[in-house]
């Protein structure tokens, strides 16, 4: 591991460091539908998710982040990512308070990439991992694709315009085509893009988690 791209993750994200975690889960370990079922109850009885629905979504917004660090990796320090392996590591005590706030992990090695990001967003990491997660937590009564994507795509603006200042790259991602993405109803990233706004379209249900005292800042509620 390349010790200045780790203390890069540790100083300025929710990487993992020496924390006893109380529960591992991996983004491949979602396709699983014990698995999956098992995690959403567990928001639901111990993290103050109200409804699986706010669960899914919660999870939703989990996975939007720790894409995004995948994208930071790769971009700033061409990481070499394989998305199924990246890990939740729950902290009981920021979870509770939160409705499941978890640090994050996965490989830091490093190489040259085969494709290229627009690529590799599109056809590796939403076709094949984000977009069918989308679709397994959207059968949860209650929530809808259109909150999902747009907890995915917070984490995409905020990481390639903030983090990483690649409007040009993320306005490249706005027009590649839907089909790339694997979905055909809507665009995840375009669909939010449109408006030059900072509150939601939708909202991601955070301002019902048990014990929490506000909304998100970009809540349209």
């Amino acid at each position: 591991m390349n010790s200045s791209v780790a203390n890069d993750m540790l100083l300025n994200f929710r990487w993992h460091h020496d924390q006893s975690p109380l529960h591992k889960l991996t983004l491949g370990d979602l396709f699983d539908e014990t698995v999956r079922n098992q995690h959403l109850n567990r928001l639901v009885n111990e993290f103050g998710s109200p409804s699986r629905a706010h669960a899914a979504s919660m999870t939703a917004k989990r996975i939007g982040y720790v894409a995004a660090l995948m994208i930071y990796a790769r971009i700033k320090h061409n990481v070499l990512i394989n998305p199924v392996k990246c890990t939740f590591i729950t902290i009981p005590e920021e979870s509770a308070k939160a409705g499941w706030l978890p640090v994050y992990s996965f490989p830091l090695a490093t190489g040259a990439p085969i494709e290229s990001t627009i690529e590799w967003v599109a056809k590796e990491l939403y076709a094949q991992l984000l977009v069918p997660l989308v679709e397994l937590l959207a059968k949860e009564k209650g929530i809808s694709r259109v909150v999902l994507y747009e907890n995915l795509y917070t984490y995409m603006k905020w990481v390639f315009i903030t983090k990483l200042q690649e409007g040009a790259t993320f306005q490249e991602l706005i027009e590649v085509p839907i089909s790339d993405f694997g979905v055909v109803k809507q665009h995840p990233i375009a669909t939010y893009a449109n408006e030059q706004k900072s509150t939601r379209k939708t909202c991601c249900l955070y301002y019902q988690t048990d014990g929490a005292v506000k909304s998100c800042k970009s809540c349209p509620l």
